[in-house]
């Protein structure tokens, strides 16, 4: 990717990005690092990208960034307990028994995976895995979207007659 290019989208977005994230988040600073984050996925995975998509791109990932900063945050709020309440607290803590039950239902899917063509398990790795959406795999593969929700439902049709119910 060129630093031109970067240099260039970088101008002209940087503030508009941290304006809509600073509303957010209600937190310029921590806006800037959002930005920031997001210019560097934009050079990790953005590179593909065509000239007019670039801007849905920023914006799409300073979105889902400052979204789940938001859950996060909510999420880590505690209230106030007493000692008799957390004692009645039950341990979920997994048994050994259901870790290694874990383990053997995510050997069995691997194998399986293994079972699909290579640009059908990239796309469902790309996809399921990694969290890219449909048009983030076809750019990512220089696919069309089209092609990617045909593999995807061809390896989603397939674990799913091999894998037990």
């Amino acid at each position: 990717m060129s630093k031109g290019r970067i240099s260039g989208l970088f101008s002209r977005h940087r503030r508009e990005l941290t304006d809509y994230v600073g509303k957010r988040l209600r937190d310029r600073d921590l806006a800037a690092d959002f930005v920031q984050e997001t210019f560097l996925r934009f050079v990790e995975h953005g590179d593909a990208l065509p000239a007019g998509a670039c801007r849905a791109f920023l914006f799409s990932t300073a979105h889902n960034l400052t979204v789940a900063h938001i859950r996060a945050t909510q999420r880590r709020r505690t209230t106030a307990v007493t000692h008799e309440e957390i004692a009645d607290i039950a341990d979920d803590q997994a048994w050994p028994d259901q870790v290694a039950a874990a383990r053997q239902r995510i050997r069995q899917l691997a194998a399986h995976l293994e079972e699909l063509p290579p640009l059908t398990r990239r796309i469902f790795v790309l996809n399921r895995v990694s969290g890219l959406s449909y048009q983030q795999t076809a750019v990512k593969l220089d696919i069309s979207e089209s092609s990617v929700q045909k593999h995807l439902a061809a390896a989603l049709q397939h674990l799913l007659r091999r894998l037990p119910r």
